[in-house]
Protein backbone atom coordinates (compact mmCIF):
# COMPACT_ATOMS: atom_id res chain seq x y z
CA UNK A 1 0.00 0.00 0.00
CA UNK A 2 1.38 3.44 -0.90
CA UNK A 3 2.58 5.60 1.98
CA UNK A 4 4.04 8.63 0.22
CA UNK A 5 3.19 12.01 1.67
CA UNK A 6 1.30 14.53 -0.50
CA UNK A 7 3.95 16.90 -1.82
CA UNK A 8 1.87 20.00 -1.14
CA UNK A 9 1.76 19.49 2.61
CA UNK A 10 3.83 22.32 4.12
CA UNK A 11 5.83 21.25 7.15
CA UNK A 12 3.65 20.39 10.11
CA UNK A 13 0.80 22.73 9.20
CA UNK A 14 -2.50 20.84 8.81
CA UNK A 15 -3.59 20.79 5.19
CA UNK A 16 -7.00 21.67 3.85
CA UNK A 17 -9.52 18.94 3.16
CA UNK A 18 -8.61 17.86 -0.36
CA UNK A 19 -11.15 15.70 -2.14
CA UNK A 20 -10.20 13.53 -5.09
CA UNK A 21 -13.06 13.56 -7.59
CA UNK A 22 -11.33 11.68 -10.39
CA UNK A 23 -8.72 13.56 -12.38
CA UNK A 24 -9.23 16.64 -10.23
CA UNK A 25 -8.53 17.48 -6.60
CA UNK A 26 -10.80 20.08 -5.01
CA UNK A 27 -10.57 21.74 -1.61
CA UNK A 28 -13.55 21.22 0.67
CA UNK A 29 -14.45 24.04 3.02
CA UNK A 30 -14.49 22.97 6.68
CA UNK A 31 -18.04 24.24 7.03
CA UNK A 32 -19.15 22.29 3.97
CA UNK A 33 -17.63 19.13 5.41
CA UNK A 34 -19.34 19.72 8.76
CA UNK A 35 -22.64 20.17 6.94
CA UNK A 36 -22.08 16.94 5.00
CA UNK A 37 -21.13 15.06 8.16
CA UNK A 38 -24.30 16.27 9.86
CA UNK A 39 -26.51 14.56 7.29
CA UNK A 40 -25.44 11.08 8.37
CA UNK A 41 -25.83 9.04 11.53
CA UNK A 42 -22.14 8.11 11.58
CA UNK A 43 -18.88 8.41 9.67
CA UNK A 44 -16.39 5.69 8.72
CA UNK A 45 -12.78 6.63 7.95
CA UNK A 46 -10.68 4.09 6.03
CA UNK A 47 -7.04 5.06 6.50
CA UNK A 48 -4.58 3.95 3.82
CA UNK A 49 -7.47 3.18 1.52
CA UNK A 50 -5.32 2.36 -1.53
CA UNK A 51 -7.60 2.06 -4.56
CA UNK A 52 -10.63 2.80 -2.40
CA UNK A 53 -12.65 -0.35 -3.02
CA UNK A 54 -13.34 -0.97 0.66
CA UNK A 55 -15.06 2.43 1.16
CA UNK A 56 -16.94 1.92 -2.11
CA UNK A 57 -18.30 -1.37 -0.77
CA UNK A 58 -19.23 0.21 2.58
CA UNK A 59 -20.93 3.25 1.07
CA UNK A 60 -23.13 1.09 -1.13
CA UNK A 61 -24.10 -1.16 1.78
CA UNK A 62 -24.66 1.66 4.31
CA UNK A 63 -26.29 4.75 2.77
CA UNK A 64 -26.96 6.03 6.29
CA UNK A 65 -23.21 6.49 6.87
CA UNK A 66 -20.71 8.98 5.51
CA UNK A 67 -17.77 6.92 4.27
CA UNK A 68 -14.33 8.46 3.76
CA UNK A 69 -11.31 6.88 2.12
CA UNK A 70 -8.01 8.58 2.96
CA UNK A 71 -4.63 7.95 1.38
CA UNK A 72 -1.37 9.77 0.74
CA UNK A 73 -1.31 8.57 -2.89
CA UNK A 74 -4.12 10.25 -4.78
CA UNK A 75 -3.67 8.50 -8.12
CA UNK A 76 -4.69 5.09 -6.81
CA UNK A 77 -8.05 6.49 -5.69
CA UNK A 78 -8.97 8.17 -8.97
CA UNK A 79 -11.07 5.36 -10.47
CA UNK A 80 -13.19 4.84 -7.35
CA UNK A 81 -13.41 8.60 -6.79
CA UNK A 82 -14.74 9.10 -10.30
CA UNK A 83 -17.52 6.61 -9.62
CA UNK A 84 -18.34 8.15 -6.25
CA UNK A 85 -18.49 11.70 -7.62
CA UNK A 86 -20.88 10.87 -10.45
CA UNK A 87 -24.52 11.94 -10.30
CA UNK A 88 -26.62 9.48 -8.25
CA UNK A 89 -28.63 8.52 -11.34
CA UNK A 90 -25.34 7.46 -12.93
CA UNK A 91 -24.28 5.36 -9.96
CA UNK A 92 -22.65 8.06 -7.86
CA UNK A 93 -22.59 7.82 -4.08
CA UNK A 94 -23.25 11.10 -2.25
CA UNK A 95 -22.19 9.48 1.05
CA UNK A 96 -18.68 8.66 -0.18
CA UNK A 97 -15.63 10.86 -0.57
CA UNK A 98 -11.93 10.30 -0.99
CA UNK A 99 -9.42 12.57 0.72
CA UNK A 100 -5.79 13.06 -0.27
CA UNK A 101 -3.78 13.18 2.93
CA UNK A 102 -1.25 11.23 4.94
CA UNK A 103 -2.22 9.56 8.21
CA UNK A 104 0.67 11.40 9.84
CA UNK A 105 -0.72 14.79 8.82
CA UNK A 106 -4.50 14.78 8.78
CA UNK A 107 -6.39 17.69 7.22
CA UNK A 108 -7.93 20.35 9.41
CA UNK A 109 -11.69 20.10 9.70
CA UNK A 110 -11.78 16.30 9.59
CA UNK A 111 -13.69 15.16 12.68
CA UNK A 112 -16.77 13.35 13.93
CA UNK A 113 -15.49 9.92 12.90
CA UNK A 114 -17.44 7.12 14.59
CA UNK A 115 -15.66 4.13 13.03
CA UNK A 116 -12.04 3.88 11.91
CA UNK A 117 -10.57 1.16 9.69
CA UNK A 118 -6.90 0.43 9.00
CA UNK A 119 -6.85 -2.62 6.73
CA UNK A 120 -3.66 -4.48 5.81
CA UNK A 121 -1.39 -1.51 6.63
CA UNK A 122 2.10 -1.30 5.15
CA UNK A 123 5.03 1.08 5.35
CA UNK A 124 4.68 3.98 7.77
CA UNK A 125 1.09 3.06 8.52
CA UNK A 126 2.13 -0.40 9.71
CA UNK A 127 4.83 1.13 11.91
CA UNK A 128 2.27 3.49 13.34
CA UNK A 129 -0.39 0.96 14.32
CA UNK A 130 2.29 -1.19 15.96
CA UNK A 131 2.97 1.72 18.30
CA UNK A 132 6.15 3.10 16.74
CA UNK A 133 4.49 6.42 15.85
CA UNK A 134 2.47 7.60 18.88
CA UNK A 135 1.84 10.98 17.25
CA UNK A 136 0.11 9.33 14.30
CA UNK A 137 -2.10 7.26 16.59
CA UNK A 138 -2.96 10.33 18.66
CA UNK A 139 -3.74 12.32 15.53
CA UNK A 140 -6.16 9.67 14.32
CA UNK A 141 -7.80 9.56 17.73
CA UNK A 142 -8.16 13.32 17.54
CA UNK A 143 -10.54 13.15 14.58
CA UNK A 144 -12.74 10.53 16.25
CA UNK A 145 -15.88 10.99 18.30
CA UNK A 146 -16.03 9.56 21.84
CA UNK A 147 -16.42 5.77 21.83
CA UNK A 148 -15.62 5.45 18.14
CA UNK A 149 -14.88 1.87 17.15
CA UNK A 150 -11.82 0.68 15.28
CA UNK A 151 -10.78 -2.28 13.15
CA UNK A 152 -7.15 -2.97 12.31
CA UNK A 153 -6.38 -5.99 10.15
CA UNK A 154 -2.74 -7.08 10.16
CA UNK A 155 -1.24 -9.15 7.36
CA UNK A 156 0.84 -11.60 9.41
CA UNK A 157 2.99 -12.48 6.42
CA UNK A 158 4.74 -9.16 7.11
CA UNK A 159 6.57 -11.17 9.79
CA UNK A 160 7.37 -14.13 7.50
CA UNK A 161 10.14 -13.06 7.09
CA UNK A 162 9.93 -9.77 9.01
CA UNK A 163 9.82 -6.58 6.95
CA UNK A 164 11.74 -3.55 8.30
CA UNK A 165 8.53 -1.79 9.36
CA UNK A 166 7.74 -4.34 12.10
CA UNK A 167 10.96 -3.44 13.89
CA UNK A 168 11.46 -5.46 17.06
CA UNK A 169 7.78 -6.39 17.34
CA UNK A 170 7.25 -10.15 17.31
CA UNK A 171 4.45 -11.56 15.18
CA UNK A 172 1.28 -10.83 17.20
CA UNK A 173 -1.16 -13.51 18.23
CA UNK A 174 -4.62 -13.12 19.79
CA UNK A 175 -2.98 -13.78 23.15
CA UNK A 176 0.05 -11.53 22.78
CA UNK A 177 -1.58 -8.57 21.02
CA UNK A 178 -3.37 -7.24 24.09
CA UNK A 179 -0.18 -7.33 26.14
CA UNK A 180 2.29 -6.23 23.47
CA UNK A 181 0.25 -3.71 21.46
CA UNK A 182 -2.42 -2.68 23.95
CA UNK A 183 -0.33 -0.26 26.07
CA UNK A 184 0.93 1.82 23.12
CA UNK A 185 -2.57 2.01 21.66
CA UNK A 186 -4.06 2.96 25.03
CA UNK A 187 -1.53 5.77 25.51
CA UNK A 188 -2.83 7.34 22.30
CA UNK A 189 -6.51 6.99 23.19
CA UNK A 190 -7.17 3.57 21.61
CA UNK A 191 -8.57 0.79 23.83
CA UNK A 192 -7.92 -2.68 22.40
CA UNK A 193 -10.87 -4.91 23.27
CA UNK A 194 -10.12 -8.06 21.28
CA UNK A 195 -7.75 -9.72 18.84
CA UNK A 196 -8.71 -12.67 16.65
CA UNK A 197 -7.63 -14.46 13.51
CA UNK A 198 -9.90 -13.95 10.52
CA UNK A 199 -11.14 -16.90 8.49
CA UNK A 200 -11.28 -16.85 4.69
CA UNK A 201 -14.86 -15.57 4.65
CA UNK A 202 -14.07 -12.68 7.00
CA UNK A 203 -10.99 -11.75 4.98
CA UNK A 204 -13.04 -11.68 1.78
CA UNK A 205 -15.61 -9.48 3.53
CA UNK A 206 -12.98 -6.76 3.96
CA UNK A 207 -13.53 -6.14 0.24
CA UNK A 208 -10.09 -4.77 -0.59
CA UNK A 209 -8.00 -5.35 -3.69
CA UNK A 210 -5.02 -5.90 -1.39
CA UNK A 211 -6.58 -8.95 0.30
CA UNK A 212 -7.69 -10.36 -3.05
CA UNK A 213 -4.18 -10.08 -4.48
CA UNK A 214 -2.61 -11.66 -1.42
CA UNK A 215 -5.19 -14.44 -1.35
CA UNK A 216 -4.51 -15.31 -4.98
CA UNK A 217 -0.75 -15.56 -4.41
CA UNK A 218 -0.81 -17.74 -1.27
CA UNK A 219 -2.25 -21.09 -0.26
CA UNK A 220 -3.37 -19.45 2.99
CA UNK A 221 -3.56 -15.82 4.05
CA UNK A 222 -3.18 -15.22 7.79
CA UNK A 223 -4.74 -12.03 9.13
CA UNK A 224 -5.14 -10.84 12.71
CA UNK A 225 -7.97 -8.41 13.44
CA UNK A 226 -7.71 -5.93 16.30
CA UNK A 227 -10.92 -4.28 17.45
CA UNK A 228 -11.75 -1.79 20.14
CA UNK A 229 -12.76 1.76 20.97
CA UNK A 230 -11.15 5.15 20.49
CA UNK A 231 -11.60 7.90 23.07
CA UNK A 232 -13.59 5.53 25.31
CA UNK A 233 -15.85 7.21 27.82
CA UNK A 234 -15.20 4.35 30.26
CA UNK A 235 -12.89 1.36 30.52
Amino acid sequence: MPSSTPAALPGSTPAALRRVTGKQVVEVDEGAFADLRGRYSGAVLDVGTGDGKHPLHLAKAHPELLVIGLDAAKDNMRKAATRASAAPKKGGLPNLLYLWAAAEQLPRGLDGITELHVLMPWGSLLRGVLGSDPAMLAGLAGVCAPDATFLISLNLHAWRPPVPEVGTHAEPTPESAVEDLGPALKAAGWHLDSAAYLDAEAIAALATSWTRRLNSSRDQLDVLALTGRINPSAG
